[in-house]
């Protein structure tokens, strides 16, 4: 019977803590795509920083804090995009196997012990999940509408996770 109540004690503990998602109160995201060598792309992925923060803020959309709540309350997080390693143009023409993107997650939850720092990197195999149902893979390059939303939804969706 002791072991019945402990155990119920302990699902209950954690019911509790998965229900309290982390709240986000500033999501800001630093990206150079002058630095994008592919001339195809650039007109693609010249948006990268305010769609990645529109992308990560619809994943978050019941995380995120009300206006006047204070920030010690809630999380802020802020992506330095260091690589968009897109593939050349010869390689664009082949497909785009190579392409990454990848950056650095700087995560201030409230306490600083909980704190979250790490590189992510999301290649174009992770983003296929993202590409809208029917899609021909060997039609898109680095330049492609479809492939840069893939790649920006795969890279948002592994930050906001992890605060889930």
């Amino acid at each position: 019977m002791t072991h019945l109540i402990r155990t119920t004690a302990l699902v209950a503990t954690m019911a509790t803590a998965a229900g309290a998602s982390t709240m986000v109160q500033d999501i800001d995201v630093d990206a150079d795509a002058s630095a994008l060598k592919n001339s195809g792309a650039v007109a693609v992925w010249s948006e990268l920083e305010t769609d990645l923060e529109t992308a990560l803020a619809a994943q978050l959309v019941h995380q995120l804090a009300e206006e006047g709540q204070t920030a010690e309350d809630a999380a802020e997080i802020d992506i330095e995009i260091d690589t968009v390693a897109l593939a050349s143009s010869l390689q664009a023409e082949m497909g785009i196997a190579d392409s990454v993107l990848e950056g650095e997650v700087s995560v201030d939850l409230p306490g600083s012990q909980y704190d979250q720092r790490y590189t992510l990197t999301v290649s174009a195999e992770q983003a296929n999940v993202y590409y809208p149902e029917g899609t021909d893979v060997t039609t898109l390059n680095v330049g492609s509408e479809v492939f840069y939303t893939a790649m920006v939804d795969a890279f948002a969706t592994h930050v906001a996770e992890k605060l889930k």
